[in-house]
This record gives C-alpha cells, structure tokens and sequence, in this order.
C-alpha cells in the first residue's frame, strides 16, 4: 500500500504513540506532530477509509491488524532511512526527519529496501571497527 508522506508521519505518529501510552488520542497525534486537532480528525476519517484505524477513534485512536503490520513494516524502514539522512549524510534532525518521510512516500519500496540494506550494512561497519578500537 503506497501513502502519501502525510499519512506515513501519521501512521508512525500513531504507532509510536500506542507504544509508549496505553490510550492515543487525536489532540496527542497533534501535539506530536505540530497540527490541528481538524487536520487530525480529517486525517483519521481518510485512514479508516483506507482500513488503517479503527472506525471509533473519537475516544481513543487505534490501529487495525492491518494498520499495525503496516506501521512495523514502515517503523525499521524509516528508522533506517532516517539514520542514513542523518548520519551518512549529516543533514540535521529535521531535514533528516523529512527528508526520510518524502523518500519512503516517493520511492520505489525496491529503492527503499536497498537503501535501507546498504545504510543497515555501513552502521553495521561502523560499530564493528568502533569495537575493535
């Protein structure tokens, strides 16, 4: 399923957030990405058409099965990705942080998955030769 780079920070907001608190609602989905209470409940009726949240999340969000497989698949890409932004690259947490969103939304998931096993193999590298000092 290809998102937009919206719904992927979406997506792993909610994730994230579920890991961390037993209960996510929509005004912590906005404090954690810096939007409008509207923009969430607008962005939670597009992903409950795209079976991604539960239909109820005026209490509580939650993600379906489906959601929550998608979301850990998506979590380890983005973690790499990010990590290659940041520290292959050095851009700042920021531009790293979009950087990797706008990548996973427009890439090929062929490109992404090689990114990520090249980035996965030089931090690998790294921490090798930093045990062997």
């Amino acid at each position: 399923m290809r998102l937009c780079a919206g719904q992927y920070r979406y997506l792993l907001c909610i994730y994230r957030l579920q890991a961390e608190n037993a209960r996510t609602r929509c005004v912590d989905i906005a404090t954690d990405l810096g939007v409008t209470r509207p923009s969430v409940s607008k962005m939670m009726k597009c992903m409950v058409r795209m079976e991604l949240v539960e239909p109820d999340y005026n209490e509580s969000v939650r993600l379906t099965e489906q959601g929550r497989l998608l979301a850990e698949q998506l979590n380890g890409d983005y973690d790499l990705t990010y990590a290659f932004f940041r520290r292959i690259l050095r851009l700042s947490p920021a531009e790293a942080k979009e950087h990797a969103f706008l990548f996973l939304s427009d890439f090929p998931e062929g490109t992404v998955k090689k990114l990520s096993s090249i980035t996965n193999r030089s931090l690998e590298a790294a921490r090798r030769r930093k045990a062997e000092e």
